[in-house]
């Protein structure tokens, strides 16, 4: 029996990571405290999971010609990920985001834009198989929702990430379209929060609820991480809540895009999206606390997980 393949799609960049004692307010200053460089972007942090738990993963993006797209690519090869279906374009020098993080795990995240263009060749080549699965973010108004809808007609799992400032910059519109064009769509607390000051209502349970009832992916799953707060979902017609991890968290960096990658290895497999739903909180709360990079470590901490129906879509 073939073993799916999980393609993730996305812009890959160089995460230029910033430690700090305490993230610095406007006119202030802070000392740092450690810098490195690492490979970053969703899709490789999606894929580097997934390839940690010994899955097949391929990553497609495009990169520039230099040395800094060169080290991105044998970063990915290093970790197992495939790299056929990234693009090397001459003249394009590849993208790089600065990272501050402080001592508490919190993060202030500094993006170097793509040009439309560019983004826009994501994933065009991407044949997935039927059984396989694709995830992606809102990288562009077009071009993802292709991919997603092409996953989907070729009969794989289609997943969208979408995040702020993507939404931003593409339009909630684009956003929705995105989300029917998957089987599942996760979003966060930052839109979430940007969703309920458009409408003046607190970002609470009640605006999870309505943000994930708004969204409509054709599979009808949607999922809102609520950081520490834990995860509302919803299923169809069903509504379930999920707390997080008690953990004291190191690094918050790629935690959703963790629980997206256990979520999806999850659903691959075959497991109920309940109980996949606790896989994607256990691999996020394992990776916040900095422990856990083994499959059957995530599957041990899924199981003490709760996943609890809001009964009727009333809330408490």
């Amino acid at each position: 029996m073939r073993r799916p393949e999980f393609h993730c799609i996305g812009p890959v960049v160089l995460d230029r990571m910033i430690r700090v004692d305490r993230i610095p307010g406007p006119d202030d200053k802070a000392f740092v405290s450690a810098k490195y460089d690492t490979a970053g972007g969703p899709a490789r942090n999606v894929a580097f999971a997934l390839a940690g738990w010994g899955e097949r993963v391929t990553v497609a993006s495009v990169v520039g010609d230099d040395a800094i797209g060169q080290r991105l690519l044998d970063r990915l090869s290093e970790a197992g990920v495939g790299t056929d279906a990234i693009e090397r374009l001459p003249d394009l020098e590849t993208a790089s985001c600065t990272i501050i993080v402080d001592e508490t795990g919190e993060r202030a995240i500094l993006i170097d834009p793509i040009d439309d263009a560019v983004l826009a060749r994501i994933g065009s080549g991407l044949r997935p198989a039927a059984g396989d699965a694709v995830l992606a973010n809102l990288f562009h108004d077009h071009a993802a929702i292709d991919a997603l809808a092409g996953a989907r007609a070729a009969g794989a799992l289609a997943f969208v990430d979408l995040e702020w400032p993507e939404i931003g910059r593409w339009g909630w519109a684009a956003a929705r379209r995105a989300a029917a064009a998957a089987d599942v769509a996760v979003t966060n607390r930052q839109v979430l929060k940007a969703f309920a000051e458009e409408r003046d209502i607190a970002p609470d349970d009640e605006a999870a609820a309505t943000l994930a009832r708004q969204l409509r992916p054709a599979g009808g799953r949607v999922c809102v991480t609520l950081g520490a707060d834990g995860v509302l979902a919803r299923d169809g017609d069903r509504l379930l809540r999920l707390a997080a991890m008690p953990v004291t968290p190191k690094n918050t960096t790629g935690a959703g895009d963790r629980f997206l990658a256990g979520l999806a290895r999850a659903l691959a497999a075959g497991i109920s999206f309940d109980r996949s739903l606790a896989h994607g909180v256990a691999a996020a709360g394992l990776h916040l606390a900095g422990s856990g990079d083994g499959w059957a470590e995530v599957e041990r901490a899924a199981a003490t997980v709760d996943v609890r129906p809001l009964s009727a879509g009333v809330l408490p």
